[in-house]
Formats: C-alpha cells, structure tokens, sequence
C-alpha cells in the first residue's frame, strides 16, 4: 500500500432540476491554496484536505490512535510521491465515523503516516487526506470562485451552480495506469501539448516533469527565477521554479504567458508530463464536476 502522488487532484441540462436531498454544499478553506475541510471523526472536529491525488485516503497516525481508528501494524509500506525522505512508513487504517457538515459518510480505507511535516508545510494542523477511496463513486463539484464543495447525487444537482457558465468542457475521468489520479489530455504548453494529472492535493500551479522538456519549445520558454521547497508524503524537496513564457491552458481555457511554473526531477512520461494543482484551476476561475460514479469530467468557466 503506498500514497500514489505529493500531498503539498458530456452533461447537458436542459432543465432545472431541483437538488437531491442526498446532495451537500459547504465552504472550503482556500487560504492555503487547499481545499481544506472541516469535518469530524467520531465526533472529534478534525480538519483534512481533499485530494485527487492520493489514494486511498490518508489521516494522520497519531490523530488515528488518540481516537481508536482501526490500524493494522503488521501491515505497512513504504509511501511514495514528494519528499527526500529515507523512510516514510505508513500503517492500513480504516477512517470510521467520518462526518461531514452533519452528514455521516461510510467508513474509508485510508493509510495511517506521520503528518507532522505536512502540517507545518501546510500551517495549521492537518489531520487527514480525503483521497480515491472517499471520492470513487462519488460526485464533486469544486467551486474555486465561491469555495464551495458540492457532494451530489446526481449530475443534475449541479445544474444551479453551473448554468451561468458560457464554457464548458467535458472528457472521460480516466486514471493513468499505475494510479487512479484523473488525466487531462492536451493540455496546452505553448505551442506543444501533453497530457497532465489533475492534482487537488497540490496548491500549486504547473509542475513540468522532465518529459516536458522535450515538447517543442517549452525549454526556450521557461524563464528561471529561483527554487522553492515542495513538501509531499516523504517530506519536503527543493525544485527549481520558473516563469512560462507560452500561454497555457486545456479545452476552450486559456491562460496567458508569464505563468509560475517549477521542474520536478520526476522523470514523466509521453503519456503524463506534467502534474497541474489548484493554483491553476483557481486563476482560470473554474467549476470542476468530478463524477467518479459516471467516470466523466466536466469543467466550466467564464461564469457569470
């Protein structure tokens, strides 16, 4: 069992539809780039992010032990994703009474890890990662202009929030084949594209794998401004950030040249090149409908 990836991831609607009982809406903390939820863990208030990049799940082992979580020490592994640390041991854990605004939710296969590194890269405490097990078969709206999450029913839940939108762009909710994390296809770097992971568990914008580089002038365009500390599962790691001098963007959302983006040591790959966060998603001013029940995607914008 390993964490997948670094923690700090066609509808038409004709007519309004009324919202599912079933459906939730509540705010989000952006302040730290994170879709930062409040919720409760067999009552306790407890304070996780939601991530398309890790899976399972993730709560924080010492958090887990206070509140009599289900661990299981004999089985442990080793987690992957950001970080230069030599040992990042993590435990199978089961999340049991995970709440949500009120709202009681089934119990979630998580990994139990020491998140106290996450938590000052974060800068508050942190005690979890809602990651694939929670969001599989699920549906999410993430509102990045309102800070709101939407847990619906059903698609047509959505139909309040999304119908002042004049884009919109909707694709199959594919993973890559050594995880489940969602892939966007053609993303746009300048004039070359590939396809990137779409990370909510990152509060960055582009991070450009190695195999980025290769793609018909994104080299020439980046523009080296210094290096910053990216903090993951294993700890933090110093990556080199730059400046994108080749507008950006996926289906009909453009954003201009001059973009903050950094350079993993992350090999990549023809299929994924680079590895795109919140950052991004909020400077376009985006709804994302993640329909992990129907396996669809959709994004829209210009919003009025």
């Amino acid at each position: 069992m390993i964490v997948r990836s670094a923690i700090l991831a066609v509808f038409a609607f004709s007519l309004p539809a009324a919202a599912s009982a079933e459906s939730l809406s509540v705010p989000f903390d952006f302040s730290r780039s994170a879709i930062g939820l409040d919720v409760t863990v067999k009552g306790a208030p407890l304070t996780m992010i939601l991530d398309t990049g890790v899976d399972p799940s993730v709560v924080d082992l010492n958090r887990a032990e206070t509140l009599g979580l289900k661990i299981d020490k004999t089985n442990s592994g080793e987690a992957s994703g950001e970080g230069d640390a030599k040992e990042a041991k993590v435990f199978g854990a089961t999340i049991d009474g995970l709440a949500i605004a009120g709202r009681s939710f089934p119990s979630v296969d998580a990994l139990a890890i020491n998140m106290d590194t996450l938590s000052a890269s974060y800068g508050r405490r942190l005690d979890g990662v809602l990651g694939y097990s929670f969001l599989n078969g699920r549906i999410v709206l993430i509102d990045y202009a309102r800070k709101r999450l939407g847990i619906l029913d059903r698609p047509a839940d959505a139909f309040s929030d999304v119908r002042r939108c004049t884009k919109r762009w909707t694709i199959p909710l594919n993973g890559f084949p050594d995880d489940n994390i969602p892939a966007v296809p053609d993303f746009r770097l300048g004039a070359a594209s590939g396809t990137i992971s779409l990370d909510t568990g990152s509060n960055g914008g582009i991070s450009l794998y190695q195999s980025a580089l290769a793609l018909p002038g994104v080299s020439a365009a980046l523009k080296e401004t210094g290096e910053s500390t990216a903090t993951g599962a294993r700890g933090g790691t110093k990556v080199k950030t730059y400046t994108l001098n080749a507008p950006v963007g996926f289906g009909p959302f453009t954003l201009p040249a001059g973009q903050a983006v950094t350079v993993r040591k992350t090999p990549g790959s023809d299929t994924r090149v680079a590895n795109v966060g919140n950052a991004l998603f909020a400077a376009m001013g985006l709804k994302m409908l993640l329909d992990y029940k129907n396996r669809m995607m959709t994004f829209y914008g210009a919003c009025r």
